[in-house]
């Protein structure tokens, strides 16, 4: 019987210190700080260059991308409907359209915005908009398509 418990007792410390071991390396992992993500540096040549997203159901997206000094100083982002047509921004502004009763996204103001935060940080790499994920994913594509032709 003193054996049985001798043999218990063991098990039970060697648990104990397990789980303390784990408790110490999770706290180590989640106190190190991420790595911030880095997008290498490209040089590009002065110009104009446009670029399409895929095509998707609803249409597609493109861009125009004004390269000045090797910096990017403008982008345009644009959605297109199925006939490849700009579409009409002051029907997508996040409210209910009257004629319809569909509330379509604010691509009015996500589109600024967005161009604005590549212009910013100098690169297609930036997060999308929730409620116009299919369209700010294929705004990036376009507007990485551009810099590839602006590469020197």
């Amino acid at each position: 019987m003193r054996t049985l418990r001798k043999i218990i007792s063991i098990i039970l410390i060697a648990i104990f210190a397990l789980s303390l071991a784990s408790c110490k390396s999770m706290t180590k992992t989640s106190t190190q700080k991420p790595k911030p993500q880095t997008t290498p540096k490209v040089s590009y040549k002065d110009g104009m260059y446009t670029g399409a997203g895929p095509k998707w159901s609803e249409g597609s997206e493109d861009a125009t991308v004004v390269i000045k000094n090797g910096k990017i100083t403008s982008i345009t982002l644009r959605r297109l409907d199925k006939n490849g047509k700009e579409i009409n921004y002051d029907k997508w502004t996040g409210k209910k359209d009257p004629q319809t009763g569909k509330v379509y996204p604010n691509l009015k103001k996500f589109r600024v915005d967005m161009a604005n935060e590549m212009i910013k940080k100098q690169t297609y790499n930036v997060d999308t908009i929730a409620g116009a994920t299919e369209t700010t994913t294929n705004w990036k594509i376009a507007v990485k398509n551009a810099l590839e032709k602006a590469k020197k």
